[in-house]
């Protein structure tokens, strides 16, 4: 059971997360449920391969890899919301919510999700890629000077969205089970649990993360061929894999927000937006 702790000063009680098992329960996750993998992970892992395809074609005809990313990075978000939301339904929910949610699907609430996700990538974009942009632009032109001032202002604005992004990272898993109320009310939800939050979605992506790098290190490079693309194709495979991390913060929102009594004025707020 989680520890509570009563702040007078703040009214409000601070449920601490109990991070080792929440981790432990999202890694097991796609083991105790690989059908439900399967069922929602295909579509969206084909989808990509192909567009990993696509894009290695239009770095045959010499265009920058960096457009291609960028291409992968979009593709990548369109193509696995659905599954996120699938997810993040199967780890509150349990396996009878998404008996009969279709494998691949977009309704209001998958572009609601996917909305959400783009706002955080303009947030990230305007925090930390506009000063890194900066940073290099000084670099090229020797200018120290400004070069540290935009370093400063990158590690501040990165500190900046770390921190807004652990506070509003329940906005996710409120938006794909229906229940979500609003910025302030996710906000509220996850005080006093940020340093925990941040062990958990650390923790839920670090195996993944770690795997990806140790098959890299093990294939290394090999000129176009079966062996790259069978390497290509387990590439794809470990980051669709990767996506069901997603389970991590859904579970810190069960037991922050479903499983423990709510302020009756998120209630109401919940209420209204449904």
């Amino acid at each position: 059971m989680p520890n509570e702790q009563t702040n007078s000063q703040r009214r409000f009680t601070v449920i601490e997360l109990p991070v080792l098992p929440i981790v432990r329960e999202s890694l097991l996750l796609p083991f105790k449920c690989l059908p439900e993998l399967v069922k929602f992970g295909k579509m969206p892992f084909l989808l990509i391969l192909a567009a990993d395809i696509f894009c290695y074609g239009l770095e045959r005809q010499d265009i920058s890899s960096n457009l291609t990313r960028s291409l992968m990075m979009i593709v990548h978000f369109i193509v696995f919301t659905p599954f996120a939301v699938a997810w993040t339904k199967l780890a509150i929910r349990g396996r009878e919510a998404v008996a009969k949610h279709p494998a691949f699907a977009y309704s209001r609430t998958q572009w609601m999700y996917l909305l959400t996700t783009a706002a955080m990538i303009v947030a990230a974009m305007v925090c930390v890629g506009i000063p890194f942009v900066l940073v290099l632009y000084f670099q090229r032109n020797f200018e120290h000077e400004l070069m540290l001032l935009a370093g400063g202002g990158f590690f501040v604005g990165l500190g900046i969205y770390l921190i807004g992004y652990l506070r509003l990272v329940f906005v996710f898993p409120a938006v794909a089970i229906g229940r979500y109320s609003g910025i302030s009310a996710a906000w509220k939800q996850t005080a006093g649990n940020i340093e925990r939050l941040a062990a958990i979605i650390f923790l839920s992506y670090l195996p993944y993360w770690f795997i990806q790098r140790i098959f890299e290190w093990y294939m290394g490079y090999h000129p176009p061929g079966i062996v790259e693309a069978i390497r290509g194709i387990i590439d794809q495979l470990l980051v669709a894999w990767a996506t069901t991390a997603v389970a991590g913060p859904a579970l810190a929102y069960k037991t922050l927000v479903l499983d423990e009594p709510q302020d009756p004025e998120v209630i109401a707020a919940s209420s209204l937006a449904r």
